[in-house]
């Protein structure tokens, strides 16, 4: 028996839970799948999509904490699941290739670190800070009826 398990989630299904435990490292081998997050009003705000080959949940292999996102099927997706206790087993057996596997997940972290800081950058860059906003209201008449006049 293989140390992962797989997986078919039909478009629209759940594969993580924001704010639930999950012990697992996934991979999207074929399919589509989106990250959501809950915006302000409780609302999920889909944040990104993910592709064959992706990996997800990386946090859950290391930390016991719930999950901080949602994962939902955009399509059929099969995905590839590796639990956090045969990931530590396999990795105490196989040191050289825990190590590559480690390495592949630290990899795929920083490029999501990456993507992330242009995504801020980006936003950041368009944002207005209260100043801006006061010089604007400086530009419009003060009352209704200048408004109307």
């Amino acid at each position: 028996p293989g140390i992962c398990d797989l997986f078919s989630f039909e478009p629209g299904e759940r594969i993580i839970k924001e704010g639930e435990m999950s012990s697992s490292l996934f991979t999207l081998l074929s399919g589509e799948v989106e990250i959501l997050k809950k915006g302000q009003q409780k609302e999920d705000i889909v944040i990104n999509s993910l592709t064959n080959g992706t990996v997800f949940g990386e946090t859950s292999l290391f930390k016991n904490q719930p999950s901080t996102a949602t994962v939902r099927a955009k399509s059929l997706s099969l995905i590839m699941a590796l639990s956090r206790e045969r990931f530590s087993a396999y990795i105490n057996s196989h040191p050289k290739a825990g190590l590559v596997i480690m390495t592949y997940i630290v990899y795929g972290l920083l490029e999501k670190l990456r993507s992330s800081n242009e995504v801020i950058a980006f936003d950041k860059e368009f944002m207005v800070s209260s100043s801006d906003l006061d010089a604007m209201k400086t530009l419009l008449p003060p009352t209704m009826e200048e408004i109307l006049s």
